[in-house]
């Protein structure tokens, strides 16, 4: 049995949109009636999710905060996430103010059990998202350190005023923070998300597949940022959409159409053709 996983923002959902192409939702559903199941892999917090859940009529597994936290959509609830301890926090936090004492942090708290109704977001005074609606919900505080010592804590966001349209500084950041896992995050500026140490989609998407007796032979994965590279690189059948980075489509198998023009269609077809192989 095959099973999906799809990257929302770029991916699934349109440009500037929270909604998918009409194609893609069409698809979804036949992938569904098929039996085949539907994992949605993002960098977004599971509150986030929801309501692109009902748009699309999805409702079996997410991955989200970038392999951190694993969503089951039925039921509403958390099933299990990968915190950061108060100790490696404070470790990144202070070799990073250390090195860049203008750097900024946020940080994204996810609990077991039944998903938040209320973002559980904490940013510091000055930390500048690289998207309007990531700050929805934030508590804003003058140092992210104060906050360590409540447990949850998923994803640590960095934020340097340097120019993000390279991969020089951050490239210079993950090798000084090499106990933990980096991603870059496409944008003017340089944001990096960080989390433990090994945690990526691929993990996430992987947990899922276990639970479920899925070969990883048969995942068929598209994105397309960076934080999708593990995951396609780690899928058996892997798929990148036309508007994806150029470092993402040196990795798939395939390229599709854009988000715009619905390319995670193509996808599910794919893994429909392999579904009804003799």
């Amino acid at each position: 049995m095959p099973l999906i996983a799809t990257d929302l923002d770029g991916t699934l959902l349109t440009t500037g949109s929270q909604a998918p192409h009409p194609d893609a939702i069409a698809a979804v559903h036949q992938a569904i009636a098929a039996g085949i199941p539907v994992v949605f892999a993002t960098g977004r917090s599971p509150i986030d999710i929801l309501p692109i859940a009902e748009m699309v009529g999805h409702h079996w597994f997410a991955v989200c905060n970038d392999g951190s936290s694993l969503v089951d959509l039925a039921t509403r609830q958390v099933l299990r996430t990968h915190p950061m301890s108060e100790d490696l926090l404070n470790s990144v936090v202070g070799k990073l103010r250390n090195k860049y004492p203008d750097v900024k942090f946020l940080l994204d708290r996810v609990d077991v059990g039944p998903i938040s109704k209320t973002y559980n977001i904490v940013a510091e005074e000055g930390f500048v998202a690289p998207w309007a609606w990531a700050l929805d919900g934030a508590r804003f505080v003058e140092d992210i350190t104060s906050e360590f010592a409540r447990p949850g804590i998923v994803k640590l966001s960095v934020y340097l005023d340097f120019d993000g349209t390279t991969d020089t500084e951050f490239l210079k950041v993950k090798e000084y923070m090499s106990e933990v896992t980096c991603v870059r995050i496409h944008s003017d500026k340089t944001y990096i998300d960080i989390c433990n140490k090994g945690i990526s989609k691929a993990t996430g998407v992987s947990e899922i597949a276990e639970l479920n007796g899925i070969s990883q032979d048969d995942v068929f994965a598209v994105g397309d940022l960076f934080n999708d590279i593990e995951m396609l690189d780690w899928a058996g059948f892997s798929f990148a959409v036309a508007n994806a980075h150029p470092h993402v489509h040196d990795v798939a198998d395939l390229i599709v159409p854009s988000n715009d023009e619905g390319g995670v269609a193509h996808v599910v077809q794919a893994a429909l053709e392999h579904l009804n192989r003799p």
